[in-house]
């Protein structure tokens, strides 16, 4: 018999939504919305589409709900989720708000924890997985925060977390057994990483109690490595055998045990780079050198891993400015990298010019580094020109790095360069105030370390202005930066601060209060006079629909597909919502499903 009344229809969708049938139970959804003033069909509507994967849609759908209940954590999570899955930054910002609407909201706190951790961000994980620990009771939620803490070099605390209650009965894994080894436990490391081996046959756990070993019994260890080898042969832990003999300075030993993972077609980088190193170590300076050059154009003909041919170059040219005389040196290194237009070759030879003190074409190298990568070159030719006094070069490269980087993470990264030099940013304020700018664009975005290093900025921003006498802007600074410390800061704290602003207030003549808001005449404007979507990037087809609904205030799905000759409006419709909703405004709403097709229409914010 079928169902009669909306409300059987509904308590049918969610129970196909309980059990998994999101197909089932977005069709019924679908034919409720249009009557339905009951927001929790709309979510359910969208949280369908989510679970099918349509994300597109998912997204348009939960934009739509963030406009109309701006309250619910539930879609601020949902939508958070949508845009980790397609990997935008904004998801932070939206895992942030449903956790802020509502802290009790269990799985709201685990997306924004599992974010944070992903992204790597533990320090901000933290307090959050502290309180959905304490709230769930759950185990999986007490391993989440151990992981934190332990990424967060808070190893003590993660090892009372993994040893209390809630995860008591857990076995032990690789993650206690680092907990053990952070927390300098080497005589446990070694026993629980012995008992993990004999329960899993796992050889990383073999590997880990014979580290541990050499750490808290380093005479015993030799043997030990002899006697595992001779049972069961593994490259890993034949070459930490090698690092042990050469350390304790048997280099002959070591030699003889690295040759035997130096047979084979291919050969790991990092072995033959251990011997390169154990030559040098046995003073046999020729064959060094033949094996390093050897390496080196293994390397440079593939240029499959970047940062180990960094590392290959520093260690080759440290090895000639040890064993050859500097022209000498130079010539063997030019033979090498003269035609390699690869920034990390363009360093190295910037690098040795420096040390031997041919500042002059230590500059030429600098130089092309910048010109061939301004993202790796750029830093280092502007720090060079820093130490050579030439600010002027140094703010002028800076400043096209800064402007010209897009991701978050690197802007982060260049960031994190510029602040490690404080003689040099006090020198340089039209750099730090594009800096700071750049950074509180990307704000929403930032982990821990960025909201540092954007704090840092508004303080050093607050120090120009308070140096130049303009007090209100440096409090309004202070107070910023005040509110962008993040939890467990370690580089700056509000003291930093309120340093500022009790010299601002001793200062200043006339102490006026910086938080109230006087618009100037400048920013008052007629609310009509500018359409909405003015400034969205909107393509000829995104166009013809607002310009449709904006006359006609209303529109099916079938209208917008005959409007437009094709049966992609659905499609159309969803960006410029996700487009409006990005730039902070709407345009667009959905009022339901009726027989032909979606509803829209048109809101002017």
């Amino acid at each position: 018999m079928p169902l009669q009344t909306a409300d059987e229809r509904k308590r049918l969708a969610f129970q196909r939504f309980e059990q998994g049938d999101f197909p089932g139970s977005y069709a019924l959804c679908r034919d409720l919305v249009a009557g339905s003033a009951d927001p929790a069909v709309a979510i359910l509507c969208a949280t369908n589409l989510f679970q099918m994967g349509r994300l597109e849609e998912a997204e348009a759908y939960f934009r739509d709900l963030a406009n109309s209940i701006p309250e619910s954590s539930h879609v601020h999570s949902y939508l958070g989720r949508i845009l980790e899955k397609k990997g935008d930054d904004q998801a932070l910002s939206e895992f942030a708000h449903a956790v802020a609407l509502d802290p009790g909201n269990l799985e709201a706190l685990r997306s924004y924890a599992s974010f944070l951790l992903a992204t790597g961000d533990p320090g901000r994980a933290v307090p959050v997985l502290r309180q959905l620990a304490a709230r769930s009771r759950r185990p999986d939620d007490s391993l989440l925060l151990v992981r934190a803490l332990l990424l967060n070099g808070m190893p003590r605390e993660a090892l009372d977390v993994r040893r209390g209650p809630l995860c008591r009965g857990i076995p032990d894994d690789d993650e206690y057994i680092q907990i053990l080894d952070a927390c300098g436990e080497y005589a446990e490391t070694a026993t629980a990483s012995r008992a993990a081996f004999e329960r899993t046959g796992n050889l990383g756990y073999a590997r880990s109690a014979l580290l541990a070993l050499a750490r808290f019994n380093p005479g015993a260890a030799p043997e030990e490595y002899q006697k595992f080898l001779s049972e069961k042969d593994d490259p890993g832990i034949r070459f930490d055998y090698v690092r042990l003999l050469k350390e304790r300075g048997e280099w002959r030993s070591a030699l003889r045990e690295l040759g035997l993972l130096l047979t084979g077609k291919r050969v790991e980088p990092m072995f033959l780079l251990e011997e390169c190193e154990i030559l040098w170590g046995l003073g046999e300076r020729e064959s060094a050198s033949l094996h390093f050059t050897r390496l080196i154009d293994r390397e440079l003909e593939g240029l499959a891993d970047p940062e180990f041919l960094a590392m290959l170059l520093s260690r080759y040219r440290a090895f000639l400015q040890t064993h050859y005389p500097v022209r000498e040196a130079e010539s063997l290194l030019l033979e090498r990298l003269a035609t390699q237009p690869h920034v990390i070759c363009l360093l190295c030879m910037a690098s040795f010019y420096e040390d031997i003190g041919d500042h002059t074409e230590a500059r030429s190298w600098y130089y092309r580094a910048y010109r061939s990568d301004f993202f790796y070159g750029g830093p280092e030719y502007a720090r060079f020109c820093e130490k050579e006094g030439d600010l002027r070069e140094c703010e002028k490269v800076m400043l096209y790095v800064i402007n010209s980087i897009r991701k978050t993470g690197d802007l982060v990264r260049v960031a994190g360069m510029v602040m490690e030099d404080t003689h040099a940013l006090y020198r340089m304020p039209r750099l730090m105030e594009r800096l700071r700018e750049r950074l509180e664009e990307k704000a929403s975005g930032l982990s821990s370390r960025g909201l540092e290093l954007l704090a840092l900025s508004l303080l050093v921003s607050a120090s120009h202005c308070l140096e130049r006498g303009d007090y209100a802007r440096c409090k309004r600074s202070c107070l910023e930066g005040l509110d962008f410390i993040p939890p467990g800061s370690h580089d700056i704290h509000a003291e930093d601060f309120l340093v500022l602003i009790d010299e601002c207030k001793r200062q200043s003549l006339c102490d006026l209060p910086v938080l109230v808001y006087a618009p100037l005449p400048g920013d008052l404007k007629d609310p009509g006079s500018e359409l909405p979507e003015i400034h969205l990037d909107l393509d000829e087809n995104e166009k013809k629909i607002v310009d449709f609904l904006r006359v006609h205030q209303q529109a099916t799905e079938t209208e917008l597909r005959m409007l437009l000759g094709t049966r992609r409006a659905g499609g159309m419709v969803n960006r410029i919502i996700q487009k409006a909703s990005s730039a902070g405004i709407v345009v667009i709403e959905k009022r339901g499903v009726g027989k032909d097709g979606e509803i829209y229409a048109f809101k002017k914010s």
